[in-house]
């Protein structure tokens, strides 16, 4: 096993290399990851490593069942807010002026550039339900595959809180500035079948052999020129400036 892959201990996250893809899982406690300093600097050396490894042309992200959830959501949100029952104002609590929240901006914001900069393909592979940063996570990978139970919640809003995730500052790229006002200010689940006709995602597998069907589909994908990929890659993100001008506003 190569070191940075031996040496990566983050909880709730596990890696692997099969056949020049990457594939990194996420399990029931990632959302600890936005206020672990340490396991998100770990994060952000994988990524480093990946993309300098001419062994890895891919990288694939899945999540276990249920660990993106809306139940692990709120126990973060719980935790932030330093409460044991559901917030659901954001002016009882201050959530903007927060330290883990500026923390989990400071996650996004690092992880989404370097899936946006980096030379190798990377792939998003969603299963069950999504909660909002995630699912702005999610619009910074090259590629989705989803399953056909996938739902994107927006469960950011019963708790009267802003999207998180660089979600808005996305999803607008993907399906104009009106309909995403309409998504972020009316809706609460996107299906998978409505994902699809949205282009969120680009393909839809079914449950019983996800995992097996993305990481096939990502040892496709990864056939493709490295030079092709980096190419298209770098002329494609040419807003680096406004999302780093995006992230500020949201500290603000």
């Amino acid at each position: 096993m190569k070191k940075w892959l031996s040496d990566f201990l983050v909880s709730g996250v596990s890696v692997e290399l099969d056949d020049g893809v990457l594939v990194i899982r996420y399990g029931e406690s990632i959302f600890d990851i936005f206020s672990d300093l340490d396991a998100r600097n770990h994060y952000i050396s994988l990524l480093d490593a990946a993309d300098n490894d001419s062994d890895v042309n891919a990288v694939l992200s899945l999540n276990e069942h249920g660990c993106l959830g809306d139940e692990p959501y709120e126990k973060y949100i719980n935790k932030l807010c330093g409460k044991n029952n559901p917030v659901e104002l954001e002016t009882s609590w201050k959530f903007r002026e927060s330290i883990g929240h500026a923390r989990q901006l400071c996650f996004h914001y690092y992880t989404a550039t370097k899936r946006l900069a980096s030379k190798k393909l990377i792939i998003d592979g969603l299963q069950g339900m999504v909660v909002t940063p995630f699912f702005g996570e999610a619009l910074s990978a090259d590629i989705r595959l989803a399953s056909d139970d996938l739902c994107f919640s927006l469960a950011h809003k019963k708790f009267g809180i802003h999207p998180t995730g660089g979600l808005t500052f996305f999803l607008p790229r993907f399906v104009g500035q009106g309909k995403a006002n309409e998504i972020l200010l009316t809706t609460d689940v996107i299906d998978a079948k409505s994902a699809l006709e949205l282009g969120l995602v680009s393909h839809i597998f079914p449950n019983e052999d996800f995992e097996y069907s993305c990481i096939q589909a990502a040892k496709g994908l990864a056939g493709l020129s490295l030079s092709t990929i980096e190419t298209t890659k770098k002329l494609s993100f040419n807003y680096k400036a406004d999302l780093q001008n995006y992230f500020r506003q949201e500290t603000e």
